[in-house]
């Protein structure tokens, strides 16, 4: 009999390597998205889809500490109301033409991928582990690759992107990645929360230099800031990263980012200097008193016609105040895109002007699928109805560690709900394929990652 067992047992000795060897492929998917963005696909279908009916009798036994409803009902909640808004509110008539964004497949599609992160997390054996064992040295990898095509000149004028479509993908993804590995801070080594540190600082490096994203580098701010303040405080000594960890981060960070300038030419000096200026600019337009503006305006003029100057309503001009406060094109065109938002938001504040409106709004006007504030997108498209369902969506992550640490929660949110948050302050990143399919795989993922934390403390 024994021999005769031999061979099974090196049978399933097999298949077990084989398994953990998709558990890996699948938590690498999610680091190398950063660069391959939505041609990331195969390997997740490899390595994510495929094993999930040969892994079923994986959940039979698998005890779930996290109630399932706290991932269920609020994706449940913002899905149910955005496909009954597609169907029946999209704020369009028949024959005028259909965003590329939202669709059918565009949320079926989401949904998809929030099954698929959450059962295939749930099947990984360990997951916590191999998490807090591979992400960094993925990320280290991601950032040296990141490195190469830098100095290559493997980019879009100054800006890396690999193969993603955009350069704000790997400076999003990379920040959240790189935050979520401070997950479980206290049981770490000093070597592992060094280590740590070091990704935090090469994440400011991608959003700041290899990408120009600024609106990530602004979430970065709010988030270095936040976990600063935290870690002052008693409750939280030695469960947060301390002062000199996040100072350490911030400094060489962009010590690395100025030196990596310098040698490309290719700094952060060019963009972040016009969002200053930027900012210089609408502050003194909007406090100027109104009467040294128009006096102003008028002794730049020739004289013209009194009829002629009563044409012009007074909305343009209040309009062209503030989009011309910047010579710096990108920030020009969000300016404009936001007062046309407001002045919508205001003739429908509860319900909005529907699921679709954003094509006459925005698009066909401006050319852009969204209006760049996240925001605003969802009070244009379902008014307040819709932003606080938003709010419980991007919120998911909290919901879903219930039962970790407070500081664990805290770091858990900070680095998905808050980084998220203040980055779609500059863009409407839900309502976007690729961010928003990566942001459910992700929280199926967080699920099954809390959910296998709390396995590790019930032993």
């Amino acid at each position: 009999m024994r021999k005769h067992d031999q061979p099974v047992r090196h049978m399933k000795t097999h298949l077990d390597r084989l398994w953990q060897t998709f558990d890996i492929l699948f938590v690498t998917g999610l680091a190398v998205a950063l660069f391959l963005g939505s041609k990331v696909t195969p390997l997740l279908v490899v390595a994510g889809v495929l094993p999930i009916p040969f892994l079923l009798h994986k959940l039979k036994d698998r005890e779930l500490h996290v109630p399932l409803r706290t991932l269920l009902a609020p994706f449940g909640l913002y899905f149910v109301y955005s496909l009954l808004a597609l169907f029946f509110f999209t704020g369009l008539a028949p024959s005028d033409p259909k965003p590329v964004n939202p669709s059918l497949e565009f949320y079926a599609v989401a949904i998809a991928m929030l099954a698929v992160g959450l059962t295939r997390g749930l099947q990984v054996r360990n997951l916590a582990e191999i998490l807090h064992r591979l992400m960094p040295g993925l990320l280290l990898a991601c950032f040296l690759l990141l490195t190469y095509l830098m100095f290559a000149g493997i980019r879009d004028a100054c800006r890396v992107r690999g193969l993603a479509p955009w350069p704000f993908i790997p400076a999003l993804l990379f920040s959240t990645l790189a935050l979520l590995t401070l997950v479980g801070w206290e049981r770490f080594s000093a070597r592992e929360r060094w280590m740590r540190a070091t990704i935090l600082a090469l994440s400011i490096v991608v959003s700041t230099t290899f990408t120009g994203s600024r609106g990530v580098a602004v979430a970065q701010l709010g988030v270095f800031g936040c976990l600063f303040l935290l870690s002052i405080l008693p409750a939280f000594r030695n469960k947060l990263p301390h002062w000199h960890h996040l100072g350490s981060a911030v400094a060489g960070g962009v010590f690395v980012s100025l030196s990596i300038g310098l040698a490309t030419t290719c700094g952060p000096a060019d963009r972040f200097s016009s969002t200053a200026t930027t900012l210089e600019s609408l502050v003194s337009r909007l406090t100027a008193p109104k009467v040294s503006t128009e006096t102003a305006a008028t002794a730049k003029l020739p004289a013209l016609p009194t009829v002629e100057s009563n044409q012009q309503p007074k909305s343009e001009t209040a309009s062209d105040t503030l989009a011309q406060a910047t010579s710096d094109e990108a920030i020009s065109q969000r300016l404009a895109m936001w007062q046309t938002s407001i002045a919508a938001i205001k003739e429908s504040p509860v319900f909005g002007h529907g699921s679709l409106y954003l094509q006459k709004l925005i698009s066909e006007p401006y050319g852009y699928q969204h209006n760049h504030n996240q925001y605003l997108t969802w009070l244009v498209t379902g008014g307040l109805l819709q932003l606080a369902l938003g709010l419980v969506f991007l919120a998911v992550p909290w919901f879903v560690s219930t039962g970790l640490s407070l500081a664990d929660r805290l770091l858990l949110t900070i680095a998905v709900s808050l980084l998220w948050g203040i980055a779609m302050m500059f863009d409407s990143f839900l309502n976007l394929k690729f961010y928003t399919h990566y942001y459910c795989l992700l929280c199926g993922v967080l699920y099954a990652f809390v959910n296998s934390l709390r396995e590790g403390d019930a032993r």
